[in-house]
């Protein structure tokens, strides 16, 4: 039985330490919420507007979405062999 890969594991590493950075200590339960949210799917098409709205949040403007397509995909935030 082949292990489904979770969407945490796809994301780029430096928008888990932005993450980390802007989140983890003053906003330690929406840290969490995040992390558990990018954990609980395969793809960034199985977060929902909430989980997404959430995520931008806490991101520095740079790393944000630079346009709808990079936004509807995700690549703004995974890793280049996962990106469309």
């Amino acid at each position: 039985m082949k292990k489904m890969t979770k969407l945490i594991d796809k994301i780029k590493p430096d928008v888990l330490r932005a993450l980390e950075r802007s989140a983890k200590i003053n906003y330690s339960s929406s840290y969490r919420y995040m992390i558990t949210s990018l954990e609980s799917v395969g793809k960034y098409r199985d977060l929902t507007i909430d989980q997404i709205d959430t995520l931008l949040i806490y991101l520095p403007d740079e790393l944000h979405p630079s346009g709808r397509t990079d936004f509807y995909y995700g690549d703004y935030i995974l890793q280049k062999q996962y990106q469309v």
